[in-house]
């Protein structure tokens, strides 16, 4: 599956799509995404999509769909917490449940890692993992990111605070 996937920014009719993902996901997305909630709504991704194209035009965040070759939304990824003065950016990827375990988020990642370094100055892309998220930990790594560091209680799961995973990618790097 992976070589037939894509990235692209979000368009207006994606809300549907998106909706009907994180609905098909809610039960491996709830533990690990913040915003993911139990009765997520079409009015959720409504406000998503809409959001995407201001937060990209202030460079606050570049969001992207991963697709299949039929225009399945098959999960998001983007660039957030974004440091210009730095250069750089916090990477997050979610992916259906029907999708996952089928190298589609490392796709997604070292695609947008290639769109990053291509196609902004960002010098350093950041993967933050709760410890006890493995699968994304493992993503992380076959995308080519270094693990870097536990950071103790440095993320806000459901009101708890989690330590997690440090992993990097740099423009340098990309360049091997």
């Amino acid at each position: 599956m992976t070589a037939k996937i894509r990235i692209r920014q979000y368009e207006p009719t994606d809300v549907d799509g998106v909706c009907e993902a994180v609905r098909e996901s809610v039960t491996e997305l709830l533990p690990w995404m913040p915003w993911c909630h139990a009765n997520y709504s079409r009015q959720d991704a409504i406000t998503w999509v809409e959001g995407r194209p201001k937060a990209w035009e202030n460079k606050e965040a570049y969001s992207f769909v991963i697709v299949d070759s039929s225009g399945r939304i098959l999960g998001c990824c983007g660039l957030h917490h974004m440091d210009l003065r730095n250069g750089t950016a916090e990477l997050g990827y979610w992916v259906r449940s029907s999708a996952a375990r089928q190298g589609v988020a490392t796709t997604a990642v070292q695609e947008l890692q290639a769109w990053a370094f291509s196609q902004t100055d960002l010098h350093r892309l950041e993967i933050l993992t709760a410890v006890t998220n493995t699968a994304s930990q493992r993503v992380a790594e076959k995308s080519g990111a270094v693990r870097e560091a536990v950071l103790r209680q440095r993320i806000l799961l459901h009101d708890q605070r989690c330590d997690c995973m440090l992993f990097s990618l740099l423009r340098e790097e990309s360049r091997r």
